[in-house]
């Protein structure tokens, strides 16, 4: 193998050593989410969960689409999820966050409440 493959996965390696963005990874791999959800769910302000945000988006491993006035995200590259699924089991529920005030997770409340 050329020392390119190399450097590129121990590229993802770093990428995903990172406690907070593998967290990150981890709840968008169950469904996409906008930056205040993921907020929410780690309990850290918004400006740090944008630039993990933007580290990912600028490995190519997240894509965000945008809705209104909400950018969602997504887990966009595969080998992440085989990584994610193996290490960390492909069961679980995903977290839901009673704080977070986008108008999805507000639906989702109010959907469960009735």
């Amino acid at each position: 193998m050329s020392d390119e493959v190399y450097r590129a996965v121990a590229g993802l390696y770093s990428l995903l050593s990172h406690p907070a963005r593998l967290r990150i990874l981890d709840e968008l791999r169950r469904h996409e989410a906008c930056v205040c959800h993921l907020q929410a769910v780690l309990g850290q302000p918004q400006p740090y969960i944008s630039q993990q945000l933007r580290v990912l988006r600028n490995a190519g491993v997240v894509t965000d689409r945008r809705e209104g006035n909400n950018i969602y995200y997504q887990l966009a590259d595969e080998r992440v999820i085989r990584l994610l699924e193996e290490s960390l089991g492909r069961a679980g529920a995903a977290t839901r966050p009673t704080t977070c005030s986008c108008p999805r997770c507000q639906a989702e409340q109010h959907s469960e409440e009735a």
